[in-house]
């Protein structure tokens, strides 16, 4: 199975000023726009999405190809708390999960899960983490 493409969906995306945009921009080719099934929430800081396939919501991001995955994904893995320098339960989890492609097509990708509780977070139910901040700050 191919591990070369990743869909992201809140701060790792191209329109955001993460500190992670010099390995997006040198490792990473977007592909388009994608959706997942989940359920994403505002966390404060940054967004989660929590995989709800059956359910969920329509979850709007990015798709890329990682021109070096091994590298971008343990780059990824520091940066969403889920690599081995964390103590579990980490704070995302990172599975490849059904993305589909505004063409249509379904393709596998790594996603970065939330893995904690979501009580008491704010559900942001159209999907769209860049659009729900746009929304916040006017």
């Amino acid at each position: 199975m191919p591990d070369d493409l990743m869909f992201v969906y809140g701060t790792l995306r191209k329109d955001t000023a993460s500190p992670m945009k010099p390995i997006l921009d040198q490792f990473c080719d977007l592909v388009g726009m994608a959706t997942m099934k989940g359920r994403l929430y505002d966390l404060g800081r940054y967004p989660g999405v929590v995989l709800d396939e059956a359910n969920g919501d329509p979850v709007f991001g990015q798709l890329f190809r990682l021109t070096d995955p091994a590298r971008v994904l343990s780059e990824f893995d520091y940066y969403e708390e889920c690599s081995d320098d964390f103590s579990a339960p980490h704070l995302y989890r990172r599975e490849k999960v059904q993305v589909t492609m505004m063409s249509g097509e379904t393709v596998l990708a790594w996603v970065y899960l939330y893995n904690r509780s979501t009580s008491g977070h704010i559900h942001i139910p159209a999907g769209d983490y860049i659009n729900y901040l746009a929304g916040k700050a006017s």
